[in-house]
């Protein structure tokens, strides 16, 4: 499996799954009561990408007293980093200045996750 990106492409040295994604790594620009007046807005986007298929996952980073440290993590489901680009921009955090971004290309190789669905409950766990 061969996925191409604007770099020239994934590294083939590793065995596994070879899927590249890219990671956005956001951080605060501006001071906690002006993110905490657009978060609906970012919020809204963020299930708005994952309706699309677009977000794998997202989430704050905790220090190591297991408190948000001001970083955020967004991983999104592309392979092009136009895209991530401009799905990056396009959140309403980054696009008012309030929080500032790096984009990492990632390639998984490893790792699992399981999802058990109890369809007569209509709901899901994550162990």
């Amino acid at each position: 499996m061969s996925n191409v990106h604007d770099t020239g492409g994934i590294d083939e040295t590793h065995g596994g799954l070879q899927k590249l994604y890219f990671v956005c790594f956001s951080n605060s620009a501006r001071p906690p009561a002006e993110l905490e007046a657009n978060l609906e807005a970012h919020k809204a986007y963020l299930s708005k990408l994952e309706r699309e298929g677009k977000l794998l996952a997202a989430g704050p980073l905790l220090g190591d007293d297991a408190k948000y440290d001001g970083t955020g993590l967004l991983v999104y489901r592309v392979s092009q980093r136009k895209e991530a680009e401009a799905i990056a921009q396009s959140d309403p955090f980054h696009a008012k200045g309030l929080r500032t971004y790096t984009l990492k290309p990632w390639q998984v190789n490893e790792g699992s996750f399981d999802v058990r669905l109890l369809f007569s409950e209509r709901r899901f766990d994550l162990p």
